[in-house]
């Protein structure tokens, strides 16, 4: 028996209503963040250039649009076996080019089928477009036109090298990140550093909500752990004119005759992305029973020689970021660090950049970094150069490890590298999203 056309229209709009295809959509989101979106993210005209659809973004957005390698649309709502998206996992007729994931093994019956299952759910374009975000909101045109989509985040990291930065995770995002920073380079035999110790840290940070983000961090420098929290409530990407918050952060330093084993860390972040190539950034921090030196020793004059003493003094520093992006996708990017610690001005001591009462000599240029780095959709790398070996806030509050220019006294060598003063470092992250338990009412 016919059905009317009606009811086959009504039919349709049930069964592929907003909330089973923004399911659906969930499941392929997932696979695309293991497997896609490392090479297809960060934006990019996939009706130009076929390696540059980004498959970050809200799938439904990929309803209609060609590909550059054949003109056909990557999403067909209601047909799989049309859709380019799906014929470049799946393989067959009319593909062109290399299989998709790139270089790795083929997609499983199984994951096929969750892309397959999505666009099915889509409803046709001329009852309603196509698809609908994770969390429900229909994303491509319709009577309202399509959503606007969120700006590009200020920094690639969290962290720009030591610094916090203004760019949050995002909601349920997991990031795993190491910061890894060498020996001096200006060590004998020291292989650029390599061979001369290391300073590393390992942590966990969590985005709780958009903007708000808690991180816990270990590193091996006085054995030193972190638990701090960043809050950005004004953010560019969210069409605000800049990026406002703050981290704070408390510490816990175990090693030996660390004269001030808890501290504390606040510090006022403020950045701007100019041109959707360069961000800028500007900190002001303040830094409670900063740890200048592990063992502060002064001689006072009074015929007892060098006693240990424990400087209690706070730090206030001023730091500047800036990062700017040098290719077409805006992947890659040059960084730029310095952190200027205050003297605080006290009497009848004075305050050093480093070591306190114990290094009058110690350097005062502050700590700078340069490097490069490059993101992804859930990866970040960064290569640099800094003067400042520490990693946890309170411990690079007091400024770099080594003076300006690159000179190292009582270092003879004819390796102009031996001359120099700094250390070689970098920093992974990798990001993971945290899907959201279903509530006792959902199907």
């Amino acid at each position: 028996m016919a059905v009317p056309s009606s009811v086959a229209i009504a039919l349709t709009t049930l069964l592929y209503s907003a909330p089973e295809t923004a399911a659906q959509e969930a499941k392929v989101k997932e696979l695309f963040d293991e497997w896609c979106t490392t090479c297809h993210s960060g934006g990019g005209n996939p009706a130009s250039d076929p390696s540059e659809v980004d498959l970050d973004v809200p799938l439904g957005s990929l309803v209609g649009v060609p590909s550059a390698a054949n003109g056909k649309p990557l999403v067909v709502p209601g047909d799989p076996e049309a859709s380019y998206l799906f014929i470049k996992m799946k393989g067959g007729d009319g593909m062109e080019g290399e299989l998709m994931p790139l270089g790795d093994d083929p997609f499983t019956a199984d994951q096929l089928k969750v892309v397959s299952e999505w666009i099915e759910s889509l409803p046709p374009a001329e009852e309603g477009g196509g698809g609908a975000s994770v969390d429900g909101e229909i994303t491509t045109d319709g009577d309202d036109g399509p959503p606007a989509k969120k700006g590009r985040k200020p920094f690639n990291g969290t962290s720009q090298v030591a610094l916090p930065t203004t760019t949050t995770l995002g909601k349920r995002t997991l990031q795993y990140r190491i910061d890894h920073r060498f020996g001096r380079i200006g060590t004998e035999r020291g292989a650029f550093g390599m061979d001369a110790g290391v300073s590393m840290a390992m942590g966990l940070s969590y985005g709780i909500v958009d903007g708000l983000d808690v991180q816990l961090r270990r590193a091996n420098s006085n054995k030193t752990w972190e638990l701090g929290m960043k809050y950005i409530p004004l953010r560019q990407e969210d069409g605000k004119a800049l990026s406002l918050g703050g981290y704070a952060s408390i510490s816990l330093l175990r090693g030996f005759d660390v004269a001030n084993p808890v501290v504390g860390d606040f510090q006022g972040l403020v950045s701007r992305l100019w041109f959707d190539r360069w961000s800028t950034m500007l900190s002001l921090g303040y830094h409670l029973n900063t740890n200048h030196s592990a063992r502060v020793v002064v001689d006072f004059d009074d015929g007892n020689g060098e006693v240990l003493v424990r400087d209690k003094r706070d730090t206030l520093t001023m730091g500047l970021a800036s990062t700017v992006w040098v290719d077409k996708k805006k992947k890659w990017g040059i960084d730029m660090e310095y952190i200027l610690p205050i003297p605080d001005g006290s009497t009848p001591n004075v305050f050093y950049y480093r070591g306190g009462d114990a290094d009058p000599t110690g350097s005062r240029a502050g700590s700078w970094s340069l490097g490069g780095s490059l993101r992804t959709a859930k990866h970040f790398f960064q290569v640099f150069f800094t003067n400042n070996r520490e990693i946890s806030t309170n411990l690079y509050a007091s400024g770099g490890q080594s003076g300006n220019p690159f000179s190292t006294p009582g270092v003879d060598s004819r390796n102009p590298f031996h001359k120099f003063n700094f250390f070689l470092g970098f920093n992974l992250g990798r990001q993971f999203g945290i899907k959201a338990g279903k509530k006792k009412n959902d199907k």
